[in-house]
């Protein structure tokens, strides 16, 4: 797995202006490469890594220009990707995939055959020695242009720099050994043979990390640094293939086959196995709303722009502590923990504790970073990740899957009005969460409605038997009678009952 390590650097004013013509010139041959493959793909059907580029069109040299298209050709295949994925859950729960019939089965076949090798646009597919008719193809490109104007493309506007040792490279010095720049990072510039050194310092997180180097070099803009038109900090990365993470020397870890993950802001995560860590983020977070919201509210007052340089600072400080608490927490999960697959909730960092504008802020940032972090671990761990939909989990029992909205009474607890178990209600949450993996009713694109009556459903088909023996003044009849989740279900259940609720 390939992880990101930032060097701080000692460029001199002179040297940055210099990276900073570089990246102007760069995203501007970005998006002029982008808008070719984009052409390539609509006539040919296709994207060309490797294809020409004319060099009247762009300020940067050709191995500048072979560097960014490979870049450029990776985010639109990574953009083609999804909306691939898009298309085939289209497909999948519109009416084309509720067809059983023969004709319908073969149409949704050929479809996913156009879909899957990326076909939208070439004039003729065959596929098993069958032309496939160009009515089919025709649906297939109105589908995925649907798609595409329903998301924005790619833009190049402020992409960073993805180089390869062809125009970068970082060495150690030859002669002059100086302990505090250990290494030097030698740029091409857009003045043909005369490059630029750039001193770096070492980054001693990166020397701890296991694995080997890579001639790969990122050059990005910091975030929130580049306000009113001017020119933000440059950050410089280098590339490392992290080592494997099994090792003798570690403590052996717990193996469990599935973990189900329940995601708050009171508690960051609480797991199926009945662990809480990351309690209290919410406290923090409030501190860091305060100074935000009090901050906008005067420069509104003011009438000035919400955004400043304290502004993004105080919102770089609420990225960051949010980065540092979600790697912290993950970390050290996965560390003690080897599951084959987990299984979290559809993501929410919403909390009515905090202001409409942070709600925004973490919502947007914390589940984006969650998410790849959960990813990057998946990949250097070797499990699987499945996301379930989250309704009703933290009203649902997980041992007799009875739901209720005064099953939890508070933050923190848990009492099940049916069977009388008692439980902190987050990693009760987490264990429904896992148990509702692999399970269709609960995929993500269901509604809430369909989610409630599937949990009703798993309940009743453990417990429909002895509810419709009971009494009426039974205390158990009672309660599933008073619960307005089970009103649909109330005359199948006790036929010629009176509602009671």
């Amino acid at each position: 797995m390939m992880r990101t390590y930032p060097y701080s650097h000692a460029a001199t004013a002179r040297k940055e202006r210099q990276i900073w013509d570089v990246l102007r010139a760069y995203r501007q041959s970005a998006q002029q490469i982008a808008n070719d493959q984009w052409k390539s793909l609509f006539i040919t059907g296709g994207l060309e890594k490797d294809g020409p580029i004319c060099p009247a069109d762009h300020v940067i040299s050709k191995r500048y220009r072979q560097t960014c298209q490979r870049q450029v050709v990776g985010v639109l295949k990574s953009w083609l990707s999804n909306r691939k994925n898009d298309f085939r859950m289209l497909v999948t729960h519109s009416s084309l995939g509720k067809d059983q019939t023969e004709n319908g089965e073969h149409l949704r076949i050929q479809l996913f055959f156009i879909n899957k090798h990326g076909l939208w646009f070439k004039d003729r597919v065959v596929m098993r020695k069958e032309t496939i008719p160009p009515e089919v193809m025709r649906l297939a490109r109105n589908i995925f242009r649907r798609l595409m104007n329903m998301h924005n493309k790619p833009s190049f506007r402020h992409v960073g720099m993805a180089l390869d040792a062809k125009v970068a490279r970082v060495e150690a010095p030859n002669k002059a050994h100086n302990a505090e720049f250990p290494y030097w990072l030698t740029l091409a510039t857009l003045n043909p043979r005369k490059p630029i050194h750039i001193p770096l310092y070492e980054n001693p997180y990166a020397l701890a990390a296991d694995g080997d180097e890579k001639a790969f070099v990122q050059i990005n803009v910091r975030r929130g640094t580049a306000i009113d038109g001017r020119p933000g900090a440059l950050d410089i990365a280098r590339i490392k293939e992290a080592a494997p993470v099994f090792s003798l020397e570690r403590p052996r870890p717990q193996i469990v086959d599935t973990l189900g993950i329940d995601v708050g802001l009171r508690t960051l995560v609480a797991t199926s196995m009945g662990e809480l860590l990351g309690r209290n983020l919410i406290d923090r977070l409030s501190h860091l709303d305060a100074q935000i919201s009090r901050l906008a509210a005067e420069r509104q007052r003011q009438g000035l722009p919400v955004r400043s340089r304290r502004y993004d600072t105080l919102v770089n400080r609420l990225r960051s502590f949010l980065k540092n608490e979600i790697g912290r927490v993950l970390n050290g999960l996965f560390a003690r923990v080897h599951p084959a697959k987990v299984v979290i909730e559809s993501l929410d960092f919403r909390s009515p504790d905090l202001s409409r504008r942070l709600n925004r802020l973490v919502q947007n940032f914390g589940r984006t970073w969650f998410r790849q972090k959960l990813d990057m671990l998946s990949e250097q761990y070797g499990f699987l990740v499945e996301e379930v939909h989250a309704a009703y989990s933290s009203q649902t029992c997980k041992s007799c899957d009875y739901v209720a909205k005064n099953n939890r009474s508070s933050q923190s607890k848990f009492h099940c009005r049916f069977c009388g178990r008692k439980a902190h209600a987050d990693p009760n949450g987490a264990e429904v969460i896992r148990q509702r993996r692999s399970l269709p009713e609960y995929a993500l694109w269901r509604t809430k409605r369909q989610v409630l009556q599937a949990t009703v459903g798993r309940f009743l088909k453990r417990w429909s038997g002895r509810l419709s023996g009971m009494q009426v003044d039974s205390a158990l009849r009672r309660v599933v009678e008073s619960n307005p989740y089970f009103a649909d279900f109330r005359t199948a259940l006790w036929p010629g009952s009176t509602p009671t609720g």
